[in-house]
């Protein structure tokens, strides 16, 4: 038994489907399922109550999993006492989050120079859902179009981009869309191959389905397949900047009703604590960020006292 089996029931219990579960993890479904099995049989118990392909946390399960969510917390509380003592700082503010796009991070280095008394904590999380509210006091994701944000701030846009190399015939056309590219051959950068990465589902949203060629998790291998083999993929807008300025590519903006947001979430029922107010408030004086969020009450989340 170890923590990454632990991690896995866990998460199998908070969303009792093994397919969901291996998407969000980016694990493949059989080493999924073969690790809760190795694990139900080392505690000679069964976890979940199998009809078919439906799982479903029985009683033992249940009475597992509370034991296993208080290990976590203790593990997650510890690591952030010893994080402060380390530092050397007398406050936190401990962020979780999921978008590797995150234009957070010029805000929090600003808001380190003013506050050098204060840690800063982000931690990957892989969904929403991993979210302890006792633990995280913001969670950073990006959110589908048209979803409705409640106490969630929007950061910015999730962008993304046509990329293809200059010497594919398409590369001279201005503007180039996602329906002129409806019959060219895909390449997608996707850390999981079971799961399409969100330009995949670009194109679907457009009515059509990529003809998928190739799908790599290694950038440097789409740029060269991009390059060598006169393929296009949809990449995100941070990406595709990096990309180009390599000089053998080129980008075209994918329009932007076709955009997900970047947000922040304010946890329902968290406390926040006094450094944390003072993080949102001043993360909230932005122009930009008022700009994004005309009808957003910075007093709802800080009601929470």
């Amino acid at each position: 038994m170890n923590l990454l089996q632990l991690k896995y029931f866990q998460e199998v219990a908070r969303y009792q489907n093994i397919t969901k579960t291996a998407e969000i993890l980016h694990v493949s479904q059989p080493s999924l399922s073969t690790s809760i099995k190795h694990l139900e049989e080392e505690l000679g118990i069964e976890l979940f109550d199998r009809k078919g392909k439906s799982i479903v946390l029985n009683e033992d399960g249940q009475n597992f999993l509370r034991d296993i969510n208080s290990v976590f917390e203790l593990l997650n509380r510890n690591q952030m006492k010893r994080n402060l003592i380390a530092s050397g700082k007398s406050n936190a503010v401990f962020i979780g989050g999921s978008k590797s796009e995150l234009k957070l991070y010029p805000f929090i280095a600003r808001f380190l120079a003013r506050h050098p008394d204060v840690l800063i904590s982000v931690k990957n999380c892989v969904s929403l859902a991993s979210l302890d509210p006792d633990i995280l006091d913001f969670f950073i994701c990006a959110e589908p179009p048209g979803s409705e944000s409640g106490e969630m701030l929007i950061l910015d846009r999730d962008r993304h981009c046509i990329l293809m190399s200059k010497s594919h015939p398409l590369a001279e056309k201005d503007p180039v869309t996602l329906d002129m590219i409806r019959n060219e051959q895909f390449v997608f950068v996707t850390p999981n191959s079971n799961k399409m990465p969100p330009g995949y589902q670009l194109c679907e949203s457009e009515g059509f389905t990529p003809k998928v060629a190739c799908i790599t998790d290694e950038r440097t291998v789409m740029l060269s397949i991009l390059k060598e083999g006169n393929l296009v993929s949809v990449v995100p807008e941070c990406d595709a900047e990096a990309f180009t300025r390599i000089g053998e590519y080129v980008a075209f903006p994918v329009p932007s009703d076709r955009e997900r947001n970047i947000v922040l979430s304010v946890p329902a029922n968290k406390t926040l604590s006094k450094i944390a107010r003072t993080f949102l408030l001043e993360l909230w004086e932005l122009p930009e960020i008022q700009g994004l969020n005309p009808g957003f009450d910075i007093r709802s989340p800080l009601k929470k006292e």
